[in-house]
Formats: C-alpha cells, sequence, structure tokens
C-alpha cells in the first residue's frame, strides 16, 4: 500500500510567520494585494506619508496597524513621485521623466536626479518595463499575521539585515534549479521593487522571480542603513516557507 501525505495550503499568516521565524526577522512581513473595495478599517496610505514605500516599512515595524490602501483618485495624493500612479498601472508614464531620471527636464524646469546617464538611457529604460497593469481598484498592504483568509495576495515582503535576507536567498535557491535568474536586483523606485515586480504587474518581470532592493537612493531617507528589503511573489514565498523545515535553516549549527 502506498500512503498518500496530503499537506495542508498554508495560510498567507503561516508563510510569513515560517519566513520571519526562520531568520529571526525583528519586523513582520508584509504582503500586497488588490481589491476593488477599500477594506474595513482601512486607512489611505496618503493619510500616514507622501510615500507609500516608507508606509510599508512602517507597517512591518508595526508603527502602523492595520490595512494601508492607495487608488487612483484625482482628489487624493498618491504618493510624492511623479511616476507613483504609473507604477501602480492607475496611468502612463509621464514624458518629462526620463529627463527628471537623467540630466533635467526643460520642459518641466527641473534638475534631474542623475539615476540614469542621460534622458535617452532612461527612456529606453522604462520601455524595458513594459506596460504595468493595476491590481485593482485599490491596492492593499497589511501585515501577514492580520489574515485569516487570503484575499488573492500578490507578493510578501520582507524588511531585514543583509545576513537575514542573504539567508532568505539561500532558501529560496534550496527548491530551485535555476541558478541565475531566480532574483534580481532590479531598477525603479522602491515601490516597484516591494510591489509592482514581484506582484507580476509589470509586463516584463516575471513571476518567478524575487526583487531584492531598494536601487532608488531616495529610500535612505526612511529605510535604516543596516536594512534590505525583498519583494516575494507569492507563490514563491509559499514554497521557501515550505522549505524552511528541510533547509539549512532548520540544521543552521550544521552550516559552516
Amino acid at each position: 500500500m502506498v500512503m498518500v501525505i496530503i499537506k495542508e495550503r498554508l495560510s498567507i499568516r503561516q508563510i510569513g510567520s515560517l519566513l520571519a521565524n526562520a531568520v529571526n526577522m525583528k519586523t513582520s512581513p508584509v504582503c500586497v494585494y488588490g481589491s476593488d473595495q477599500v477594506p474595513e478599517n482601512a486607512v489611505r496610505s496618503s493619510s500616514f506619508s507622501d510615500c507609500l514605500a516608507c508606509n510599508m516599512y512602517q507597517i512591518a515595524e508595526g508603527r502602523i496597524t492595520g490595512p494601508v490602501y492607495a487608488g487612483n483618485d484625482p482628489s487624493h495624493l498618491f504618493c510624492r513621485c511623479m511616476g507613483g500612479p504609473a507604477w501602480f498601472g492607475y496611468r502612463g508614464f509621464d514624458p518629462r521623466l526620463p529627463g527628471l531620471m537623467s540630466t533635467g527636464s526643460e520642459a518641466a524646469k527641473q534638475d534631474g536626479k542623475h539615476l540614469k546617464e542621460n534622458e535617452n538611457i532612461a527612456c529606453e529604460t522604462y520601455k524595458a518595463v513594459g506596460e504595468i497593469k493595476t491590481l485593482g481598484r485599490y491596492v492593499v498592504m497589511r501585515r501577514c499575521d492580520d489574515f485569516q483568509e487570503d484575499p488573492g495576495v500578490k507578493c510578501i515582503v520582507c524588511f531585514a539585515s543583509g545576513e537575514q535576507i542573504r539567508d532568505l536567498c539561500a532558501l529560496a535557491h534550496f527548491g530551485s534549479h535555476n541558478v541565475f535568474n531566480l532574483i534580481s536586483v532590479p531598477w525603479g523606485p522602491a515601490c516597484a521593487t516591494l510591489v509592482t515586480y514581484p506582484a507580476g504587474m509589470a509586463e516584463n518581470a516575471s513571476l518567478s522571480q524575487i526583487s531584492i532592493g531598494p536601487t532608488d537612493p531616495s529610500a535612505r531617507g526612511w529605510l535604516p542603513e543596516n536594512c534590505l528589503a525583498m519583494g516575494i511573489p507569492a507563490e514563491i514565498a509559499r514554497k521557501m516557507a515550505n522549505d524552511v523545515v528541510r533547509s539549512f535553516l532548520a540544521k543552521i549549527d550544521n552550516v559552516s
């Protein structure tokens, strides 16, 4: 007789707990999903600060409790960035952005951020991202341990030290044969690293790839210098959580 063991599908709460406990994270994993309605007791992201990614870090720290949402409401600020709504699929990229990201925009009379060598490279970079689709009327962010049922979580975000992110990367590689393309450190704003790419919103972003970052220098204003973020597509996060007990993290004393 062949014995079949049926594993119960891990909940979002369990996934977050397993990943956090595996590397002794000081913050709580945050999950992201789309909704056509504002969740009960949810607060608009711009009510806390004008940076959505910063608010996600505050959720992870526990300084913001309950769900946080953002949407394309002209009567309310989405975020401080010119490209913010575009990175969440609510509109196209402003044609002034390539100039702003490089050497300056004469049309907008703004100095450039010098994040790209020139405007042509910046233009090609935005094209490389591809079309961005919304997750829904609203994008919702909340701690994984807030959930009883999965509302359709698209990605899970971990904020952790370099050592902890290193171990989470090793855990991701535990059950994968993909040596070079499983984990990426992509260009873009912090919110793209945390949400747009791992949630599969960008046409040319892969749902089989984890994003590490942010590479956006403006994150220096809110992210501690010893902290990194990891945006994990939901199914990869579930696989990682399932693998914890069989991986080196359960046998850490034996790793040299």
